[in-house]
């Protein structure tokens, strides 16, 4: 698809009317707050040290910006509101840097306007830039101390070059960070889970059916792809094999996968967290979900990772169990070859 061609300027206008209203996208349930509490933030814990994104943001912002020679400029890719921008420079501050600056890059840039406002009513507006650029074309002015893509890298389709800039413009000892949704493209569920979560779907009562995205109730699962439109999950899949070609993980996360339909935006309303019965079975979908990737059949659909430029003979980045980012990459489909009894 090219950027020149007219479905590449439809899914654009598509894109930027999808978060022209960001209070009317359905927010995450608690039973999301649940599941990352109690599974995943010890993991995150163990393998950065931090609980969240935020400190983890912070931390190795701060770690960059401190090395010599640093040019002290940290750049955000599909930055929207800058609320998280924001809440990162507040916490940098409140780590003692106090010479830097944000660069936001923002395909849309009606959302700069929310993001001025709320610069200016934080305090903050004199660390933070706007550059309004799409990111399959984005071309840096200078170089950056850290690169961050908070939930931006699954809506690029042009990654190669992407990945090939960002790469460029970092510093020596500047650092990419980016937590993302690495799943199926079009955020689908591969083959394997769809079995699984399909097979689950059929024995749930259908009050736990209810797509409060769509609104409406989902007999049968449907594996929806979202990247008919816009640029939702476009080329989700290929994002952690290419950043491992392309650069060297410090630390990294997978996680995710047969839990996702069951607590995010679409069916996550659904659950209770003061049932035991509903955070049991989140407990169970976890535990089933950890064992298959252990054993390689299933594969994370997130991650947290930190990153340098590309450096051979690097050492084995901090990981979570086993899975490093190439045990990670889902290469083939696990069921070929098992035979059907």
């Amino acid at each position: 698809m090219n950027p020149k061609d007219p479905e590449y300027e439809r899914r654009i206008r598509s894109q930027i009317a999808q978060y022209a209203n960001p209070e009317g996208l359905v927010k995450l349930g608690p039973i999301y707050s649940y599941w990352m509490r109690k599974h995943i933030r010890p993991r995150i814990s163990a393998v950065f040290g931090v609980s969240h994104a935020l400190p983890f943001y912070a931390h190795f912002a701060k770690e960059a910006l401190r090395q010599p020679g640093s040019g002290r400029r940290i750049v955000s890719l599909g930055a929207g509101d800058c609320v998280f921008e924001v809440a990162i420079i507040k916490k940098l501050l409140e780590m003692g840097e106090t010479d830097f600056v944000v660069e936001a890059i923002e395909l849309s840039p009606l959302r700069f306007d929310r993001a001025r406002t709320n610069a200016v009513n934080e305090g903050v507006e004199q660390y933070l830039v706007f550059s309004e650029g799409d990111l399959n074309t984005w071309t840096p002015l200078g170089k950056y101390s850290a690169v961050i893509a908070k939930d931006a890298l699954h809506h690029v389709l042009a990654l190669e070059h992407l990945f090939e800039v960002i790469h460029e413009a970092l510093e020596e000892t500047g650092l990419f960070l980016t937590t993302d949704t690495i799943g199926r493209n079009g955020h689908m569920r591969w083959p394997e889970a769809l079995e699984i979560v399909q097979g689950i779907w059929r024995f749930m009562p259908d009050h736990y059916k209810t797509n409060h995205q769509l609104k409406r109730v989902e007999k049968e699962y449907e594996n929806w792809d979202c990247s008919k439109t816009g640029f939702e999950g476009i080329r989700a899949q290929d994002i952690l094999p290419l950043l491992v070609k392309n650069f060297t993980f410090r630390g990294f996360l997978g996680f995710g996968n047969l839990p996702d339909i069951f607590i995010e935006r679409g069916f996550g309303h659904n659950l209770n967290i003061y049932d035991p019965h509903d955070t049991g079975f989140i407990d169970f979908l976890e535990q089933l979900n950890s064992l298959l990737i252990d054993l390689g059949y299933l594969k994370p659909t997130m991650i947290y990772g930190a990153m340098t430029r590309r450096k051979p003979n690097a050492p084995q980045p901090r990981c979570y169990r086993h899975w490093t980012p190439s045990f990670c990459i889902r290469a083939a489909d696990p069921r070929a070859g098992v035979s059907k009894q």
